[in-house]
């Protein structure tokens, strides 16, 4: 068994060491800190990303919806289509878009009351 030579104990610890552990403590918090904020960024890019894919689907499915409202498929079988659990759901995004149709009905309505106008001015 190999025998150490009797030193004091301040002498095993000299500045160069203490300045060597110091400076591996330092680059260690700094590699740390650093893969904390590498992963921090990871984490934002993953939800901006799942967000934009919610945004996507989201506007992808009303826009089916809608097509298929304006090429007057029943709102039962876009509700059936689009898995809400009623019709209610379905109609409660339908209804804006009621005021084509009812500008379809009052330019209707208007063009026959200034036809039955002018007939009985003349």
């Amino acid at each position: 068994m190999p025998s150490f030579p009797k030193q004091a104990a301040n002498s095993l610890v000299t500045e160069t060491s203490q300045y060597f552990v110091f400076f591996c403590r330092s680059v260690c918090s700094a590699i740390l800190a650093k893969c904390l904020i590498i992963n921090v960024l990871r984490l934002i890019i993953v939800i901006l990303f799942f967000i934009a894919f919610l945004n996507i689907t989201y506007t992808a499915r009303h826009t089916w919806a809608t097509l298929a409202y304006y090429l007057e498929v029943h709102p039962g079988i876009i509700s059936e289509a689009m898995g809400h659990s009623s019709i209610k759901v379905t109609e409660t995004y339908l209804k804006p878009f009621n005021i084509k149709k009812l500008d379809e009905t009052n330019k209707s309505i208007i063009k026959y009351a200034r036809e039955a106008y002018t007939k009985l001015n003349y």
